[in-house]
């Protein structure tokens, strides 16, 4: 039977990408806000956030947020912490969760490896004559 899992978490991730793309050129609209879960290790977050949560943080992005910047492998976006002004990256792989609890709609990640670098390839200049045979 077919396994469909890596299919949907590729799509939640896209559509993810989407909403919050959309959101970083249009604002949220009135009352719309969303709660993200990742996870801590492979996010960028100042130390005081990491002791705090050192596996996973959920942000809210609602009234008080700025420069949401969104790639597309991260996004990043100015959040305030007891009155700390910080930037969040946050890389796509690590996305544990999407709530927009003002529409009742969500959904869970499933983990995921951090995205595998491609191997980089030598090509070897081979000279094809000098290994012919003499006749």
């Amino acid at each position: 039977m077919k396994d469909y899992t890596p299919y949907l978490q590729k799509a939640f991730r896209v559509a993810t990408y989407d909403i919050l793309a959309d959101v970083a050129k249009n604002g949220l609209t009135d009352g719309a806000y969303y709660m993200i879960t990742f996870e801590t290790p492979a996010a960028t977050i100042p130390d005081f956030l990491r002791a705090q949560y050192p596996k996973e943080m959920t942000i809210i992005l609602q009234n008080q947020f700025d420069n949401l910047v969104v790639e597309k492998d991260k996004f990043s976006v100015d959040l305030s912490f007891g009155g700390v002004a910080t930037t969040v990256v946050v890389p796509f792989h690590t996305l544990k969760a999407f709530v927009d609890p003002d529409a009742q709609f969500g959904f869970n990640f499933m983990p995921t490896k951090s995205p595998e670098k491609e191997p980089k390839h030598h090509a070897e200049v081979i000279d094809l004559a000098s290994r012919r045979k003499k006749k």
